[in-house]
């Protein structure tokens, strides 16, 4: 992520995008990975860093407010008490925050959005899921550039616009990966009979025509 000149060198990037494509996820969960826990910018014989403690403190070094605070701009009431977190997963997780926060203001929001219950058919809890859908909300409304804002004279016409609707993660997979003929055509799920692998030329692509 922070040195992406690594995907260059010896077929990196096509490498990566099999594996992405093609190993399912980890399990969603508290627990993370050795390699951005432990070992995080690791170099011949040095320590690594923990990617979630730098999470933390750039958090607070940003004054980026509490989770209850943002509980409470979501809608779900500012707790007062820690049994007042029913969104998280259960009384072990509350025992476990209130042994590590003083208050319940003190809890760090990149910590207590783990402990949510995910909301049926999304990955996230719901004080994070708001938080997304307002960030991607303001990121589109307040993009002028932004596809499918119109009136503007850069604007797509009706034409252009439905024509890169056909678009998709996988054409663009195939079109910028070198040495991938074929590819599912939901790219973010796993290869099965639903989901099978076709030539990529058999994938909608844009008619340059309509430009």
């Amino acid at each position: 992520m922070f040195n992406p000149t690594v995907l260059e060198r010896n077929d990196g990037y096509r490498m990566l995008t099999r594996g992405m494509t093609t190993q399912p996820m980890g399990r969603n969960d508290l627990s993370f990975d050795p390699e951005i826990k432990h070992f995080l910018f690791r170099m011949s014989g040095r320590f690594g860093t923990d990617l979630k403690a730098l999470d933390i403190q750039r958090s607070r070094d940003h004054g980026i407010a509490g989770y209850n605070a943002f509980r409470q701009y979501c809608g779900l009431g500012r707790a007062t008490r820690w049994e007042d977190f029913v969104e998280l997963r259960g009384p072990r997780d509350i025992q476990l925050l209130s042994s590590l926060y003083s208050t319940v203001d003190d809890v760090d929001l990149t910590v207590a959005e783990f402990f949510e219950r995910h909301i049926p058919g999304t990955q996230a809890g719901p004080t994070y899921h708001c938080i997304l859908m307002e960030q991607f909300l303001r990121t589109r409304k307040g993009d002028r550039f932004f596809f499918e804002n119109g009136n503007r004279p850069s604007s797509f016409t009706p034409p252009q616009l439905n024509d890169i609707r056909k678009a998709s993660m996988s054409r663009i997979l195939c079109d910028n990966t070198p040495g991938v003929a074929q590819m599912q055509q939901r790219a973010f799920q796993q290869i099965s009979d639903a989901n099978p692998l076709v030539p990529c030329t058999m994938m909608p692509s844009l008619d340059a025509r309509l430009w």
